[in-house]
């Protein structure tokens, strides 16, 4: 059995998952994840949307003890996303591989594997490979 990390956040659409914002009717702000007031204007009028599948690295950070049921290290960080939208998730890289400013692709997969055999699935993120954007 496959379950979601957390429902609500992705959709499947066009036989492919995307990460699901809300734009704001009143403001034209897009959040992420889909709340019932928009938290920049509270207004109850919104649509939800398909939010972009690239980002740019704003900040990250490396966590090396394990946590639950991921093994160190691991990244994770805030993506920027071409609406506006800040968004929190795990980055599949080694940490050489990670510098703020570079450009980020939003895959999905299998997140991790409960003890019963229940596959959770969720959104992470990875570095597209070109020599433009980074911080050292």
């Amino acid at each position: 059995m496959t379950i979601i990390f957390h429902p609500g956040v992705m959709e499947e659409r066009n036989g492919r998952w995307v990460q699901i914002g809300r734009k704001c009717s009143s403001c034209g702000k897009t959040s992420f994840p889909v709340t019932e007031l928009c938290p920049f204007c509270s207004s109850e009028n919104g649509e939800m949307v398909s939010l972009s599948r690239t980002g740019t690295l704003f900040s990250f950070s490396i966590t090396r003890v394990p946590v639950g049921p991921y093994k160190p290290p691991i990244v994770a960080g805030f993506i920027d996303l071409p609406e506006g939208t800040r968004i929190f998730g795990q980055i599949h890289a080694a940490p050489d591989e990670i510098k703020t400013g570079i450009l980020m692709t939003m895959k999905t997969g299998v997140l991790w594997t409960e003890k019963d055999g229940t596959e959770v699935m969720g959104y992470y993120y990875e570095p597209i490979k070109t020599d433009v954007g980074g911080a050292e």
